[in-house]
């Protein structure tokens, strides 16, 4: 399997990442510590083709949920702990004559250093003690690969006698010479495997973030099944606070869906509702619908928020070219690619939008692998291509009410041929203006 291609074009559209509060990263992001949230970044940035890593995943956000009520972590602890772990001025020896010698000396004359060093390894401590304790919590053979694997990490440190006696023990009874002595261990002889617990601590902060978060938003896990199936029922878009659920199907008799309707009827929401669900499954993680069953993809393309390049001195037209070729290149390399196009063709003149959007679309039917979903403000499309087998037909609906458009935002099946855009413009007194400006 090789990795699951997303380009950045595609993660602006879904807002996967884009820093602040309006983000599906920040939907999942409640980590408490700053490696954490790091660990949860790296995970959303690999999106996974191998069906065993993805269960392995979805089984540890699922030992989470089912097991563990709550899991608190001491921020300022392990902040602490990574800051004295990753000090450049780590010893590079030990003796017992060294060791002596500092502990005097710090006696009679504490500094900075030695006060960092102090509290680093008491807090190291405090920390080896809760991973003890959730250890114990959760035995062995009980548990998932991420426990498994702190509980490896706990036993690689505290076979040494000296480490082990001190875990949990009050910060006043590490004396100054033991200081010493446990500051070579932690941060020389035994610094990997320090380091590797302290990641794994970060790790598990980071799926505990996903399960507060699939309990929050009442997430579901999606089913991965063998053959050419994308079904989703109820899915919606995890960043509104309002959002209405759709069903969208396809499979291989039809993996193509042909969208239309008028502008502001939720045509892009609704896709970009879709691509987040495939996104997050591919994660491992739950995702924002009722019921989800899809073949693992090996890629999602999206075009829905497609700018002019001006540096490059690129048109919106020859932008949508370039991403119609990307998807191209990338269906010669990938069997099942999920690929969305939001109102193909804008950029250009109507005729030149119709036939390219036409050709286009009729290519993706005739191929034998992955799924398309495709929107249009050209109804015509949708009429040319009626007869067309390989192709579902879904519409948003507009109705007027008191001479204003409403909308229900649910996909339906078939074709409308609804538009708005000259409401809108009378709406807001375009022609109006225009006409005091003649008259004046």
């Amino acid at each position: 399997m090789g990795d699951f291609y997303v380009d950045r074009q595609t993660m602006v559209d879904l807002q996967l990442l884009d820093e602040g509060t309006g983000s599906v990263f920040a939907c999942f992001n409640q980590t408490i510590t700053y490696g954490g949230e790091d660990a949860l970044r790296d995970l959303f940035h690999k999106p996974l083709t191998d069906r065993r890593q993805l269960q392995e995943r979805a089984s540890t956000i699922k030992f989470l949920m089912d097991n563990m009520e709550e899991l608190t972590f001491d921020k300022t602890t392990l902040d602490f702990v990574d800051y004295y772990l990753k000090r450049p001025d780590r010893p590079t020896s030990f003796s017992i004559y060294r060791g002596i010698r500092n502990a005097v000396k710090h006696f009679f004359s504490p500094n900075q250093a030695y006060y960092t060093k102090r509290r680093g390894v008491a807090e190291v401590f405090d920390t080896l003690a809760f991973i003890t304790k959730l250890c114990e919590t959760y035995p062995a053979g009980n548990d998932t690969p991420l426990l498994a694997n702190l509980r490896e990490s706990l036993q690689q440190l505290t076979k040494d006698p000296l480490l082990a006696k001190h875990v949990g023990a009050p910060k006043k009874r590490v004396r100054r010479y033991a200081v010493e002595r446990v500051d070579f261990l932690l941060r020389k002889k035994y610094h990997e495997e320090a380091l590797m617990l302290l990641n794994q601590i970060y790790v598990l902060d980071a799926y505990y973030a996903v399960t507060r978060a699939s309990k929050t938003m009442a997430l579901i896990f999606p089913e991965f099944q063998d053959g050419e199936i994308l079904e989703l029922e109820g899915v919606y878009h995890p960043l509104l606070d309002d959002p209405v659920p759709n069903t969208l199907s396809l499979d291989a008799s039809r993996h193509v869906s042909f969208i239309t309707g008028a502008n502001m009827s939720g045509k892009s929401t609704m896709m970009k509702a879709v691509g987040i669900a495939v996104y997050l499954a591919h994660l491992g993680f739950p995702v924002p619908a009722m019921r989800m069953k899809t073949t693992i993809l090996d890629g999602l393309i999206t075009t829905i928020n497609l700018a002019d390049n001006i540096n490059e001195g690129y048109s919106h037209f020859y932008n949508e070219v370039k991403r119609v070729k990307l998807v191209a290149e990338q269906i010669q390399q990938s069997n099942r690619l999920l690929v969305i196009f939001d109102e193909l063709f804008r950029g250009t003149n109507v005729k030149d939008a119709y036939d390219g959007s036409l050709r286009i679309v009729q290519a993706f039917s005739e191929l034998d692998r992955g799924f398309f979903i495709i929107s249009t403000h050209i109804v015509e499309v949708a009429h040319a291509l009626a007869t067309n087998e390989k192709i579902a037909f879904n519409y948003l609906p507009t109705r007027m009410e008191e001479g204003k458009p409403v909308f229900d935002y649910r996909l339906r099946e078939g074709v409308t041929d609804d538009r708005i855009g000259l409401w809108i413009l009378e709406n807001e007194g375009v022609f109006a203006l225009l006409a005091e400006s003649k008259s004046d």
